[in-house]
């Protein structure tokens, strides 16, 4: 209802029972629309508290400037991948804020890239250089860097998908460049091959119950962009043939329903998949088979032992192998027998870099803290003041 408001336009209408701030809250920083939410609480802050209105502002004024850090991250990432003559692909960057009435309400997860598996060495440089610590990514094969205030990186040495025929599109797309540019760099993709990507990603994450509401809005831009329109049939045909066409007949329906204008809907299947949404894929598992026919063998991509896969990555991340470790310790090549200690080394290393990450986050936390903290003394003293009380009188009287 708020976000439906706030993208046409409209006042958000408070029910009669009232809304309670605080639960709207928490959803929406699970879903990632905590900006629309903000701005459908402008017009009805006469029902939140002071409480509720600060912590709904601070929690918007902070993806707001996350999403400046990511535009500027990216501007310096593509200058550095450039200039040291990493070849590869932009998969995903900020382009979706464009799409929206205002930019602010638009979202970044994660900048993601694809990039040839040899340069993953220059990569590692580059992003260590910048500060950016390497984590273990538990969600997919992809090698993803971490920055401070909030700054996901990730790079691919293959397109991400399950789906059989948008990876395999999408991977002969991306090696026509690869093998066809003479000039290395990162390459734009057009946007109708982004919006392919990111449909197959979402399809990705419906299948494993993680799929959001801030999917579902920009799914919304997306169909509404002209460079969308026009490529329509070939994105049909190509989705079709991906056996993914109930799968975005019920999500076109269901962006229809939360943020259009309604419109004809099949209650039995989009009411099913909005349930889905909410539980996180909790509940009609069953719906599966009804939106995506081949979901016998793609349940089994994504339901196979992902703890024990889980113990592989890590052991796989504390212990890579010697020729990776040969380009940061190039004595290996002539005594391998150090890889041991050079192991050691790097533990070391990558403890003492993500120790130092924690402490600046807990300092940040704490001037946080301290500054709200301020905040809150600052109103009460001004309360009091307004109330006809100065405080001298107040120290006066005691």
């Amino acid at each position: 209802m708020v976000l439906s408001s706030v993208i046409n336009g409209k006042k958000v209408a408070v029910p009669r029972k009232g809304i309670s701030w605080r639960e709207l809250l928490r959803l929406a920083e699970f879903h990632r629309v905590v900006s629309p939410v903000y701005y459908g609480t402008l017009g009805v802050e006469k029902t939140l508290s002071a409480a509720d209105e600060e912590t709904f502002y601070s929690k918007y004024h902070k993806e707001v400037l996350l999403e400046e850090s990511y535009k500027n991250a990216l501007e310096v990432i593509l200058w550095q991948m450039n200039r040291h003559q990493v070849q590869g692909v932009l998969l995903r960057g900020v382009e979706i804020r464009s799409m929206y009435p205002k930019s602010e309400m638009g979202y970044t997860f994660s900048l993601e890239f694809l990039v040839s598996p040899k340069d993953m060495g220059k990569v590692y440089n580059i992003m260590n250089s910048m500060d950016y610590e390497q984590q273990v990514n538990r969600t997919n094969h992809g090698r993803l860097y971490f920055r401070v205030p909030g700054i996901r990186v990730i790079f691919y040495d293959e397109i991400p998908l399950g789906n059989e025929i948008l990876y395999k599109h999408l991977t002969h797309a991306a090696q026509k460049y690869f093998h066809g540019n003479r000039k290395a760099g990162i390459k734009n993709w057009n946007l109708s091959m982004q919006f392919l990507y990111q449909f197959g990603r979402w399809v990705d994450a419906y299948m494993m119950g993680e799929l959001k509401m801030r999917d579902v809005m920009d799914y919304y831009y997306y169909i509404q962009n002209p460079a969308i329109t026009n490529e329509r049939r070939f994105i049909e045909e190509l989705l079709e043939k991906a056996g993914l066409t109930e799968f975005a007949k019920q999500l076109n329906i269901l962006a229809s329903l939360w943020f259009g204008q309604g419109g004809e809907v099949d209650t039995g299947t989009v009411f099913q998949l909005e349930e889905y949404i909410f539980s996180k894929g909790m509940e009609d598992r069953r719906l599966d088979s009804k939106i995506i026919p081949y979901e016998k063998t793609r349940v089994d991509f994504y339901q196979r032992d992902r703890d024990e896969e889980w113990v592989k990555k890590q052991r796989a991340w504390m212990f890579p192998s010697k020729e990776y470790m040969m380009q940061f310790f190039p004595i290996l090549h002539k005594i391998p027998q150090l890889l041991w200690i050079c192991w050691g080394i790097r533990g070391i290393r990558v403890f003492r870099k993500s120790a130092k990450v924690w402490i600046k986050e807990k300092r940040q936390q704490i001037h946080a803290r301290m500054a709200e903290m301020k905040t809150k003394i600052i109103n009460k003293i001004n309360k009091k003041v307004k109330k006809g009380i100065p405080e001298d009188e107040e120290h006066e009287d005691r």
